[in-house]
Parts: C-alpha cells; structure tokens; sequence
C-alpha cells in the first residue's frame, strides 16, 4: 500500500473515489435503459415510467441535502459504502419486482444510494488527496460519472436481450458489489476524513454549529450555480434528440451523436480544467464564469440556427468543452469557500447541500421546458439553455474572490 502524501497514493485514491462516482451514475440510467421490457410487462405508460424517474431524483435531491451531515458524523469511507450496499439492493430489487409499487422501492433505493456519493467523494478527496492533485481529481470525478452514464445503456440492453429484463437487473447489482469489494480491499487508503480529523473546531466552526452553513451566502450562491448549470444539461440530455431532429433536420443517428458529442467535449474540458486549476494567477470563479460564458455563447449560436445541419454536432461539442473545462474549478471554488467561511469538518453537508442543487436542477428543468416542445419551439429551448447557464456565471461570480482559490 502506497504511504499518505506519496503520488502512488493520490493516485489510487483518485481511482478508488471515481470507480465509487462512476457506479453511482451508472445506477442513474438502469430503470429506464428497461423501459421497453419494464413497461409493457406492467402496463404502464410513459408519464408512468417518467415519474419512476422523478421518484429517483427526488429522493437523491433530499438525501443529499441530509446524506452531507452523515459524512461529517462518520465519515466519508463509512457513508461510500452504504450508498454503494443501497446501490446493490435497488437493482436486487428491480429483478424481483412483482408489481409497481417495488418499481418505486427500487427507484427510492437507487435514489437514496445516489445520494451519498458526492459529498463522501469530496469529503475523502479533501482530506486524503493533496492540493497539487485535487483538481485532477475533480476531473477524473466528473469524467468517470460520465463513463458511468455511457456504459450503463449498453451493459443493460444487451443484457436483457441475453438473459431477459430481471436478468439485466440481477446483473447490475454485480456493478456496484464489484466496486464495493474493491473498496473495502482499499480501504486503508482513506486514512483520514471528519471521523478522524483530531483538529479543533475553530471559534468560527463553534459560532456556526450545525445548520450554521445555510447562513453563509457563499453556500446559497454554490446551490444556486449548480441548479442553473445542472438544469441546463438536464434539458439537453431530456430533449437534444427531440430538438435536433426537428431544428436541425438530423436523422436519429446524428440528433443522438450531438447529445454524445457534448459528453465527449466535457470529459476533454474536464482533464484541460484539472490542470488550470494549478495556475494561481486567476481565481477559480472567474474561470468557471469566463467557460460557461464560452459555453452559453454556443448555446445561443445553436438556438439561432446560422450553422445548420451536422454543425449542431460541433457546436454541442464545443459547448460541452466549455462546462467540462469548468469543472474542477468549479469544485475548488467550493472547496475554497468551505474551508475559507466553515472548515474542513463541513466539508460533507456542504457538498451535500450545494450538489442538491444538480438534483433539483435536473429534476425541474425538463418539466419547465417540455411545453416549448409541444407548441414545436425547439430553438427557444436551446435560448432557455443559454439563459441558464448565463445565470450560472452571475452566481460563480458572486462567490467570494477570497475562497475562490484552492485553499491549503
């Protein structure tokens, strides 16, 4: 086993934490990669199978809020492995489901286990992974739940044609069970987290108490950032193949390899952004505004339509580029603004609250945006994307310059 503070060792933890976090997107899309065997086996319809989903978002969304406190009471190593056994237990849960209301259980329970994972991966990054390595580990964060979201369709849909749908969810139970056995047989690789920081609460820390997060605005302005930009990709991976079949006149085929192009461009952002969160010289919030300013830009050129056909491709890759190469910084401001107004040992239930607002976010969006589509505006959409994400910078800007850069 690699020693604390040596490059083997934050590299195995950013390897440790991403398998957990590409597990927990996986587990996102396995009720509705089913969807053509689920549904008709129970005769529900799509509104149906669409509130399966809703089930799942908001039980992440509330867990979340509430799964932070649990991180900072006993640790980020202890709360990854529950969310990893509730992972287990939604796909068991699927496969014998007999009648509707065990769809729902599954759905809480992958919803409950998706909850966990962002604040016990932040809170386990911060305390095991040194300051040089923390923004490649946000990437390989962000760039690993992508592959999670990617893998998972396949892995299910040849699976079910093989060995039927309750096969297909006996089988991804086994996703999570392998990543849980990896941790466990890692697990002195996260030596250090809020169960085992002997630090003292600082008088600021004392001042705060429990709740005392929800009065920095810093947090608020995170929160309402990740609505802004979460909500934003929410509509995109909803509705882009919906929009660019219509708008842009592109066959299924070429409306689905834009939506794939955004994920390709945000994993290349993504690693670029890990590397320009070691340049001291700018702060992080001004990053993220100058690439989501790159990315609503895009949006709005695809919402005017003055590029056309396979065009709609590049343009949703390049906006894709501009989100990823957000992201670490993103994750530093956050870190920032944590250690700069509460301490380490709120890293859990801030994290926790401000990832609630991707939740929210992803879960609303879709339900505002839908309308546009049933009276055929397609591009209003897309000017709906740009809005948000043009919110999002106002509100990374408005985090504190003093918390912005990474915090030692």
């Amino acid at each position: 086993m690699y020693a604390q503070g040596t490059r083997g060792h934050d590299i195995l933890a950013i390897f440790l934490v991403s398998i957990a976090h590409a597990s927990s997107h996986f587990y996102h899309l396995v009720i509705p990669s089913l969807f053509p065997w689920i549904l008709p086996h129970f005769g529900m319809n799509f509104l149906q199978g669409g509130t399966l989903m809703t089930t799942f978002f908001v039980t992440s969304a509330v867990g979340q809020s509430m799964s932070g406190f649990l991180v900072d009471k006993v640790g980020g190593r202890t709360s990854m492995y529950t969310g990893l056994v509730l992972l287990i237990a939604s796909a068991v849960a699927l496969g014998m489901a007999e009648n509707v209301p065990m769809l729902y259980l599954s759905a809480m329970l992958a919803g409950a286990g998706n909850s966990v994972f962002h604040p016990s991966d932040y809170s386990l990054m911060n305390y095991n992974i040194r300051d040089r390595f923390l923004g490649h580990a946000f990437a390989w964060h962000n760039i690993t739940g992508n592959i999670g979201w990617a893998i998972c369709p396949f892995f299910m849909v040849t699976t079910a044609g093989l060995f039927g749908w309750r096969g297909a969810a006996f089988a991804a139970s086994s996703v999570a069970l392998i990543v849980l056995v990896i941790e466990l047989v890692f697990r002195g690789v996260f030596s250090r987290d809020s169960v085992r920081d002997t630090t003292p609460p600082t008088p600021k820390e004392k001042e705060e108490g429990t709740f005392g997060f929800l009065r920095v605005p810093d947090v608020w302005y995170c929160f309402m950032f990740f609505f802004f930009t979460s909500g934003a990709f929410g509509v995109l991976q909803s509705f882009s193949q919906t929009i660019f079949k219509n708008a842009y006149h592109l066959n299924l085929t070429g409306a689905s390899a834009a939506l794939t192009a955004y994920l390709l461009g945000a994993g290349a952002g993504a690693l670029i952004g890990g590397f320009l969160t070691n340049q001291h010289k700018i702060s992080s919030n001004r990053v993220v505004a100058l690439c989501l300013t790159f990315a609503a830009v895009m949006a709005a050129i695809l919402a005017s339509q003055i590029l056309t056909g396979y065009w709609a491709v590049v343009l949703m890759c390049l906006m894709g580029l501009g989100t990823g190469v957000a992201a670490p910084s993103r994750d530093i401001m956050i870190r920032g603004a944590t250690v700069a107004k509460l301490g380490k040992k709120s890293f859990g239930r801030v994290y926790g609250f401000t990832y609630c607002g991707m939740d929210v976010g992803q879960s609303l969006t879709p339900i505002l945006f839908g309308p546009l589509l049933d009276v055929g505006m397609f591009t209003a959409v897309l000017f709906g994307v740009a809005i948000l994400q043009t919110f999002a910078i106002f509100t990374a800007l408005r985090v504190s310059t003093q918390s912005s850069p990474s915090a030692p």
